[in-house]
């Protein structure tokens, strides 16, 4: 059964269509639905390229500072460490696909734990950062989310210690066990 998660943050609903474990690593496939002026911030990944497909409507995507409106049966594939976000620039609601290569289990923890945070009101602003630095540590550890921005820049060198102190408190136990479906 696909898991389906809710973000009122970024106005998405989100379906795993095929997990990362379901294609043997080669990739995870999400369909989004996105409500007008629904978008994520500006990032990059290192660990994965993603490549979009819209199925409705006309898609949005940032990428190193040009605009790209992508119609159905169009695709647009980001490299890794390329800067880029996607947005819905209409006013009806948009359902794109997004293939994650190679299969992204990690990612799949993070939109489920990261949904799951915003929908209990456990996050702050349009970032949707976590108000438990533990909770954040862990998510920019699953997500392969990276930003180009002071703090993160401040905290990247500390990441490994942290997600080993937030899995020895417990943190990830709980996230997963509350939030994950599957």
């Amino acid at each position: 059964m696909p898991q389906v998660y809710l973000n009122p943050v970024t106005k998405e609903k989100a379906t795993i269509l095929k997990t990362s474990a379901q294609t043997n690593g080669a990739y995870t496939l999400i369909e989004v639905e996105l409500q007008p002026g629904g978008g994520n911030p500006i990032h990059f990944h290192k660990q994965f390229t993603e490549d979009f497909y819209p199925i409705k409507g006309t898609l949005g995507v940032h990428y190193l500072g040009k605009e790209i409106l992508l119609k159905p049966n169009e695709n647009f594939k980001v490299p890794l460490l390329d800067a880029h976000r996607f947005y819905n620039p209409g006013e009806d609601s948009i359902v794109f696909k997004a293939r994650l290569e190679p299969g992204q289990p990690n990612f799949e923890n993070f939109m489920a734990v990261l949904f799951g945070l915003v929908g209990d009101g456990k996050t702050f602003g349009k970032n949707q950062m976590p108000y438990n630095p533990f909770h954040a540590i862990l998510l920019l550890h699953w997500g392969d989310t990276q930003v180009d921005h002071f703090l993160f820049r401040w905290i990247k060198p500390l990441l490994s210690v942290m997600v080993t102190l937030s899995r020895k408190l417990g943190y990830e136990k709980h996230l997963l066990k509350k939030y994950k479906t599957v």
